[in-house]
């Protein structure tokens, strides 16, 4: 990097050097709040949804409900897609995403959880969104495919589904790794 130049960092993790940052700050503040009124407005129906709301109520990662998870998956896979211009249905992309983990139990209770759950709860997942949401078959894909490579016959067959199932990985980590010692945290957007 030069003298005269800052690191931008940008929504994906990665980072844009600008000579001219000022007007890069700017026009990038204004698309990143046009991308996160999008992002409200798509996520809205599900986010508002009484069993969508009920993920608030189980545990993830760490100290992260289902509900903070989704949601934190769902705008960095939006955000990604957005950061690195490629073509995705961006209703199918963010429903996908909210729905991944939409199987409504709580997987560290034996008593209660399914069996199998790391190989099975996108299905469970997958029932729960065609009933509540009639999502159509991409959508119900990516939900199935997210937990790949687990199993493998399960491959992402689109690139939403693929931004979804990275994005799962990488928020996982971080919530598994970064804020386990956090509080219980809100992720809230405006809707």
């Amino acid at each position: 990097m030069h003298i005269g130049q800052k690191r931008v960092y940008t929504a994906a993790g990665l980072f844009i050097e600008s000579k001219l940052y000022s007007r890069y700050d700017g026009a990038m503040k204004n698309q990143s709040k046009q991308a996160e009124t999008q992002f409200a407005q798509l996520a809205k129906p599900y986010l508002q949804h009484p069993e969508v709301q009920q993920m608030a109520s189980y545990i993830q990662h760490g100290t992260i409900s289902t509900l903070d998870h989704v949601t934190r998956v769902a705008y960095t896979a939006f955000t990604w897609a957005n950061s690195i211009g490629v073509d995705v249905d961006k209703q199918d992309l963010v429903a996908g995403a909210l729905l991944h983990d939409f199987y409504l139990y709580d997987w560290h209770d034996r008593s209660t959880s399914m069996p199998h759950h790391a190989t099975m709860h996108p299905i469970y997942a997958a029932q729960n969104a065609a009933r509540v949401f009639d999502v159509n078959d991409h959508v119900l894909q990516i939900i199935r495919s997210h937990m790949w490579p687990l199993p493998l016959t399960r491959l992402p067959q689109s690139r939403e589904a693929w931004l979804v199932s990275v994005a799962d990985k990488y928020c996982s980590l971080y919530e598994t790794i970064l804020c386990r010692r956090e509080k219980r945290r809100k992720v809230s957007y405006d809707l």
